[in-house]
C-alpha cells in the first residue's frame, strides 16, 4: 500500500486481531472459509511491509524475491479462485449458486492466466507515487474478469450483509482507481480491501446473535 511499512504492518496487526476475534465466535461449517479472509489479508499486508523495509534497506534482499512472489500469488492467483468458492459455500439459492459458479470459472481463468504470466516473466517491485508498484505482465483485458470474480459473488449473494461487503469492495476499487496509477493500483486496492475485510467481524457477530435468537425462539416455542 501507499505511505509506509508502518501502514502495512498496522493493517496486518489489525486484521490478525479481527481474525482472532472471529475465530472465537460461533459459526457454521460453511462459514469457515469466509472467516479466514482477514487472516489471509493480514499475511498479505505483512508481506508488503517486508517489501517496504527492503526498499528502505532495513531487510535483506534474500527475502525480497520470496516476498514479491508470495504477494503476487495471493493478489493475482488466490483471490480470484478463493472468493467465489467461499461465497458459493454460503449460498442456498440454486440460481445464485449457478451464477457464482460462473464467477468461479472466470476466476479460474484469471488465476491460470496470471500464474502462467508470472512464471514466464520476471516480477519486480519499485516505488511510484508513494506506493509500491508491481511489474507484473498480466494478460490484456484481465482487469474486468478479475473484479467480476472477486466482487460479483458477494453482490449477488442472498445474504444482505455479504452484499454490503461486496458493495464496499466495489467502492474501494473505485477509490483506488482514483488515487493510483495502473501499476500501483493492485497495492492500493488490496490495502483498502484488506482494511474492509476487518468488518467481517460484524458479519459473524450479528450472525451468531441471530442464530442464538432463533434457537431461543425454537426452544421457547417447544415448551
Amino acid at each position: 500500500m501507499c505511505f509506509s511499512a508502518s501502514a502495512s504492518f498496522a493493517a496486518s496487526a489489525a486484521l490478525a486481531t479481527s481474525g482472532y476475534a472471529i475465530s472465537k465466535l460461533p459459526k457454521e461449517d460453511n462459514e469457515k472459509h469466509l472467516s479466514l479472509i482477514p487472516w489471509i489479508f493480514s499475511a498479505h499486508q505483512f508481506i508488503e511491509g517486508v517489501l517496504w523495509l527492503n526498499h528502505a534497506g532495513l531487510c535483506s534482499d534474500h527475502y525480497k524475491s520470496s516476498a514479491i512472489y508470495a504477494y503476487s500469488f495471493i493478489a493475482y492467483i488466490l483471490w480470484p479462485v478463493y472468493i467465489p468458492f467461499t461465497v458459493y459455500k454460503l449460498e442456498s439459492h440454486t440460481y445464485r449458486k449457478w451464477t457464482i459458479l460462473l464467477c468461479q470459472a472466470i476466476g479460474i481463468y484469471v488465476s491460470l492466466a496470471c500464474l502462467i504470466s508470472i512464471l514466464q516473466n520476471p516480477v519486480g517491485v519499485t516505488i511510484a507515487s508513494q506506493s509500491l508498484s508491481y511489474s507484473i505482465r498480466t494478460p490484456e483485458f484481465i482487469t474486468a474478469p478479475y473484479f467480476i470474480s472477486v466482487s460479483l459473488p458477494f453482490l449477488i449473494s442472498s445474504k444482505r450483509r455479504l452484499v454490503l461487503f461486496g458493495g464496499g469492495l466495489t467502492l474501494s476499487c473505485v477509490a483506488a482507481a482514483l488515487m493510483a496509477t495502473s501499476s500501483t493500483f493492485p497495492s492500493v486496492w488490496c490495502f483498502y480491501a484488506a482494511v474492509l475485510s476487518a468488518s467481517l467481524y460484524l458479519y459473524f457477530k450479528t450472525s451468531g446473535s441471530l442464530n442464538r435468537q432463533v434457537i431461543h425462539e425454537v426452544n421457547w416455542g417447544s415448551r
